[in-house]
């Protein structure tokens, strides 16, 4: 210890305290650690402690030193009084850090330490350079405008510094999207796209006003533009932006929805095509199937004998309208029920592949349905044909539409024709009559119109 009266810390530190009470000071205590990477002597710790304090300018202030290994390393604690015994005042400590990095290499160099990276490189008052705070307005210009402060001040200290005269930089600055005006209160300023308005001599790094000026210089203040048109300029300029942007994004839309539109009518087309395919498989399966069960059913002894029987009447003028609507009935004869039933799949075929048709939508049909009728052009052109040749069997109204299965149903009742049935035997219901009578000699039921009478 020096100069205090107490020989032990408690009564050091109290004694300190109670010089301190008579002046203002609140910390009247300057404690200072010295933990060197190797070990010194005690010659060189006292050394190192004197310097230091003659560098905080405590010489010959009271002090106390402390001693003690931890961890195994050897450090020593001082300890001084900052109050000045003869002035009764406080000795100002400002700037301690900076005096102590100094001592640490002075020492450092002194006793050959090694010193950490921070002291080792000394990069002067470059540390305590800040990097300037972005304030809560620029933060919202940047926001509404996209373009960070640190950016902006970037690019336009670049364009100063690259450009030579003052017309140079304000066609750069144009083309960077910025219009230098005139401002109210400072000299010249610059309007960002969004229209926010910024002082140029603090978009410049390392440049003052002065030097601003001195570049602005040939370039009179009438032939800026005023902050109001400047800002007109760049909301014209954003509106033409925006919308070349919009023109672009619609133009994107229409080809997406084109590709798109293409893309579904490919895979409709290939459905639709896969769906046809199909149908046109099924379709031959089935008629297959009874063309296969028909030509089985008419290699029977009695259908065999049934024709030649028709056949041998049909030869005798009296007997044919006797034996006609025994041969149109379909579950007597089997060539009739043949018939009806290759004309029910025929109309169900149509009707499935015109449904399929319509589903494609861009190919015109020869198998148009009519709404009133239900039949399709195929059926009209049957119905025709056969009314012109005077065949006798007309194609039946009433015939099942719908055949089950891939094979027909042999010996399935399938309803006579309106226009001559039989309930009994040598009675018929003619066209348009109501009642049942028995035919007249020579009467045919199935004789068009225009055909004569059999005699």
């Amino acid at each position: 210890m020096r100069g205090l009266v107490a020989d032990d810390l408690h009564g050091a530190f109290a004694e300190i305290e109670a010089v301190a009470s008579g002046t203002r000071c609140k910390q009247p205590f300057y404690s200072l650690a010295i933990n060197p990477p190797l070990p010194l002597s005690r010659e060189q710790y006292m050394a190192t402690i004197d310097h230091i304090e003659g560098k905080l300018g405590l010489t010959n202030q009271p002090r106390a030193v402390v001693f003690h290994v931890k961890d195994g390393r050897e450090h020593c604690h001082v300890v001084w009084s900052r109050i000045d015994l003869d002035n009764m005042r406080s000795i100002g400590m400002s700037h301690d850090h900076m005096k102590l990095r100094t001592c640490a290499r002075e020492l450092a160099h002194a006793y050959g330490l090694p010193l950490p990276d921070g002291l080792a490189e000394d990069r002067g008052d470059a540390r305590f350079e800040k990097t300037r705070d972005v304030t809560f307005a620029e933060r919202a210009m940047a926001e509404a405008s996209g373009i960070a402060p640190a950016e902006r001040r970037k690019a336009i200290t670049t364009l100063f510094r690259s450009s030579d005269s003052a017309a140079m930089l304000r066609n750069e600055l144009e083309r960077a999207g910025y219009v230098l005006a005139q401002g109210e209160r400072r000299a010249c300023i610059v309007v960002d796209r969004a229209g926010h308005v910024h002082a140029l001599a603090r978009q410049i790094e390392g440049a003052k006003t002065r030097d601003v000026k001195a570049r602005l210089a040939d370039l009179p203040p009438e032939s800026l533009p005023t902050v109001a048109e400047a800002q007109a300029q760049q909301a014209a300029r954003q509106k033409a932006v925006d919308e070349r942007l919009r023109e672009k994004a619609r133009q994107r839309g229409a080809k997406s929805a084109a590709d798109m539109k293409a893309k579904q009518e490919s895979r409709r087309r290939r459905a639709i095509d896969a769906k046809r395919q199909q149908l046109a498989i099924t379709h031959a399966s089935e008629r297959m199937a009874m063309h296969a069960a028909h030509k089985a059913e008419q290699g029977r002894l009695f259908n065999i004998i049934a024709g030649k029987v028709f056949d041998l009447f049909d030869r005798v003028p009296g007997l044919r309208s006797v034996v006609a609507p025994l041969r149109c009935n379909p579950a007597i004869n089997a060539a009739e029920r043949h018939r009806l039933e290759s004309d029910a799949l025929n109309r169900r075929h149509d009707r499935e592949r015109h449904a399929v048709d319509v589903t494609d939508g861009s190919k015109a049909t020869s198998h148009q349905f009519d709404s009133s009728t239900g039949k399709s052009e195929a059926d009209a052109a049957f119905r025709e044909a056969t009314n012109k040749s005077g065949a006798r069997s007309a194609p039946v109204r009433g015939a099942a539409r719908t055949i089950s299965g891939a094979a027909p149903e042999v010996g399935r009742r399938v309803q006579t024709p309106r226009t001559a049935s039989r309930t009994a035997p040598g009675r018929i219901r003619c066209r348009g009559q109501k009642k049942w009578h028995r035919p007249a000699p020579g009467h045919d039921p199935y004789r068009p119109r225009s055909a004569p009478r059999v005699a």
